[in-house]
């Protein structure tokens, strides 16, 4: 058997000796091979007391018990036990029984200076106090002496199986009360509800130990519900993942370290691009003049040319289409000293004007088609001279755009002025 320390030993002797069920031989095979605690918990002592009681029900040890089962904290039962009970019927046998009635009831209830001595005492345990634990002290106080009243109370108190009864009732009552042990209560702990968290917060000695306490076969069915749900909450859960992923993490950091963001630099080229194609776009448009050429080589130039001294001269190709342009013949000299001939025409390559990216001028002078106003745009329209006051008509019309559609300050202006006529 491996070597116990001394806290397992008592979880063990606190579980063994706790629970009824276990026989006296066995408890007294843990207490011979078990070193006993220095500091034993209450159950435990309340155990051995409640052995030690029912072995020996009815003695003058069993007061002694009854004496020490009174002085520890009271147990969680409803109601607390007989003990006085028990004492007192333990206590009277003891002193009917005795051949010499007189000591042993003197002994027994009556202290030297004439109080109580045993069954209550002042400022004693208050579970050996009750009425009827006070009456018997009385009468057996008076009856030393009194022959008459001791044959009374050997009549009332010298029947040994009911003294064992009130002993054998105090027992089941607190057996009853004396609650699961601490082994009890860890293994509920381990094999409950939340043994699953009490098992991953475990190192591996203390999960040896929960084996022991629980069994193989709950043991592996709890480790298999510990696997389970560490597996849903990360499948690779385990410290050479953990270092993969924190080397990954440092690498991605000194990578960004060194190496700089390209956006910003590809951003301002762009933006240099675009102002170059621009200007070059606005240069083109001043120095060809295009737009001034299409515009006076229309119909005008048409209308000029036959109104003037050329009247009657019918119009030619370049007349109709002004943007044409001549071809130009060249002339090269024959090599022979010939007549110089025709070579094919030059055709010049047409030149393309690059589009503005600048959105077209708006036309200020296009006047607005004038919309009628309906009663909701009036009403709001007064309402927000009351609340803004007149000549606020911005904050009018912020205020109120979902009402205001399309209107101005100066719309809000002028309609005010009307309504107020």
């Amino acid at each position: 058997m491996p070597r116990l320390t001394p806290a397992d030993a008592t979880l063990i002797l606190d579980h063994a000796l706790g629970d009824p069920k276990v026989p006296a031989a066995a408890v007294h095979a843990l207490l011979a091979a078990l070193p006993f605690p220095s500091d034993p918990t209450p159950r435990l002592r309340r155990a051995v007391l409640l052995r030690r009681l029912a072995a020996d029900p009815v003695s003058a040890s069993a007061l002694d018990s009854l004496h020490l089962l009174a002085s520890l904290p009271a147990s969680p039962s409803p109601s607390p036990p007989p003990i006085a009970s028990a004492h007192i019927a333990v206590a009277g046998f003891l002193a009917a029984s005795a051949p010499d009635f007189d000591a042993a009831a003197a002994a027994l209830f009556v202290r030297p200076d004439g109080r109580v001595r045993r069954a209550v005492s002042e400022g004693g345990s208050p579970a050996l106090a009750s009425d009827d634990a006070v009456a018997a002290v009385d009468q057996f106080e008076a009856a030393v002496g009194n022959s008459f009243s001791q044959v009374v109370l050997r009549g009332l108190w010298g029947d040994r199986a009911a003294a064992e009864e009130r002993v054998r009732e105090l027992l089941a009552a607190e057996w009853a009360a004396i609650g699961p042990s601490l082994l009890e209560v860890a293994a509920e702990r381990i094999v409950g509800d939340g043994s699953i968290q009490t098992w991953r917060d475990a190192k591996e000695a203390t999960r040896a130990k929960f084996r022991v306490l629980a069994g193989e076969e709950k043991a592996r069915e709890i480790l298999g519900k510990l696997e389970e749900s560490t597996s849903r909450v990360n499948p690779i859960s385990t410290p050479e993942f953990s270092k993969v992923v924190d080397a990954l993490k440092t690498s991605c950091a000194e990578l960004h370290s060194v190496v700089e963001d390209p956006l910003p630099a590809a951003k301002a080229a762009a933006d240099e691009v675009l102002a170059t194609r621009v200007d070059r776009a606005v240069n083109l448009n001043a120095e060809t003049g295009q737009p001034e050429a299409c515009g006076t080589a229309g119909p005008s130039a048409l209308h000029e040319k036959n109104n003037g001294p050329n009247k009657g001269t019918p119009p030619s190709l370049m007349d109709w289409n002004p943007t044409a342009q001549t071809f130009q013949w060249e002339e090269s000299p024959d090599p022979e000293g010939s007549e110089p001939a025709l070579r094919r025409p030059h055709l010049p390559s047409p030149r393309r004007i690059p589009v503005s990216p600048l959105p077209p001028a708006e036309n200020k002078n296009k006047r607005r088609r004038a919309r009628k106003w309906c009663l909701l745009e009036e009403e709001t329209l007064r309402k927000g001279v009351e609340l803004y006051g007149s000549g606020n008509w911005k904050d009018i019309l912020s205020n109120n755009p979902d009402v205001f559609i399309g209107r101005t300050p100066v719309d809000l202006k002028d309609k005010w002025r009307n309504m107020m006529r």
